[in-house]
């Protein structure tokens, strides 16, 4: 697959929508810029925060337990950086970066995503906190990790490694893509802004074309499909695999681009139905990397799960993210919830 033709290719929005709809109008009301009660309450519940920057300059992993966000008001959040992690040049260097960041409540498989742009600065300990300013905060739904059996961990395999630079997957790279039930993708739009969204399937959903190519299967969604309109005006992507209960995680830096060839996609087949769409990952370079933040963090220890009746419901938060909190709001919630529950019976 390393130099063959691209079979199936999707190049255009229009080719995109013909298999995948535009979704209701009410859909792109669930955006808000700045932190409401809502995001508040999850941004505080959340056990890990994972960061992705632009320009492929990285993944991090913040333990919101042992370093709670410094700050979090209007579209404003800061977080203490881990000081055992590198800051991207870019913002050692005093710049800005276009960014996202995904809250992992744990225990709950909804989750709260935000894109905007950060800094970095010394806080008055000499701490370094990353300067978070959103331009937009959305509810993401839960169906990725239902998926996956996110909070299910699995046993931890050998400690893994790779030269720098990395380009064709080795043995152990493989093994984990083949044991990794879930994984988030950092895309940019044409302006440089950033998109980290999950995928989540059973263990190793994710099918290897060869040691350079690999094929995401798009599974349904919300059906805004940001990531797929992204790949479509900027190819590059991070990818980073997940094993549950695994504080190691595999990095892969390359380019994508969409497919709806079926004899490629029938490999992805679940419960009878082959995914109509793919996403196909030229590997540019990979990396294992230490993500200490999941385990210490607890994410994957009972104890520390949160119950379902601890927060608000998830089609509460987002039809009032939509029409607010009055008559409309209530009324909303109930069409949301109908939806919500028919999507968790119809993952597929």
């Amino acid at each position: 697959m390393q130099d063959c033709a691209q079979p199936g290719r999707i190049r255009t929005l229009a080719e995109l929508r013909k298999l995948i709809a535009e979704p209701p109008a009410m859909m792109h009301r669930r955006l808000q810029q700045r932190i409401d009660d809502y995001c508040l309450m999850m941004i505080r519940s959340a056990a890990v925060c994972i960061v992705g920057f632009s320009g492929q300059a990285g993944i991090a992993f913040i333990n919101l337990r042992s370093a709670p966000t410094a700050t979090t008001e209007a579209e404003r959040i800061d977080l203490a950086w881990p000081a055992d992690t590198e800051l991207p040049p870019a913002l050692a260097r005093g710049g800005t970066l276009a960014a996202s960041l995904y809250f992992i409540m744990p225990g709950i498989g909804f989750a709260l995503r935000a894109n905007g742009f950060c800094t970095a600065e010394r806080g008055d300990d000499d701490e370094t906190l990353l300067l978070f300013r959103a331009e937009a905060l959305f509810l993401h739904c839960s169906r990725a990790k239902v998926r996956a059996r996110f909070w299910e961990p699995r046993a931890n395999g050998a400690p893994h490694s790779a030269a720098p630079g990395a380009t064709m997957l080795s043995e152990a790279a493989l093994a984990f893509v083949s044991r990794s039930p879930y994984l988030l993708m950092l895309t940019e739009d044409a302006a440089g802004r950033t998109e980290l969204s999950p995928r989540g399937d059973p263990d190793g959903f994710v099918v290897a074309l060869d040691r350079g190519n690999l094929l995401i299967p798009e599974r349904p969604g919300n059906k805004v499909a940001c990531t797929l309109t992204n790949i479509l005006s900027h190819d590059k992507a991070t990818v980073v695999f997940l094993i549950p209960g695994s504080a190691d995680v595999l990095v892969i830096d390359g380019h994508c681009w969409l497919s709806a060839e079926q004899d490629m996609l029938k490999p992805a087949t679940i419960q009878g139905k082959t995914p109509r769409l793919g996403i196909v990952l030229r590997v540019g370079e990979y990396r294992f990397q230490h993500g200490p933040a999941l385990l210490d963090a607890g994410l994957w220890a009972c104890e520390t799960h949160l119950r379902e009746s601890d927060i608000p419901s998830f089609s509460k938060m987002l039809a009032e993210h939509i029409n607010g909190k009055g008559l409309l709001g209530k009324a909303t919630t109930l069409v949301v919830d109908a939806v919500v529950k028919h999507d968790l019976k119809h993952l597929y």
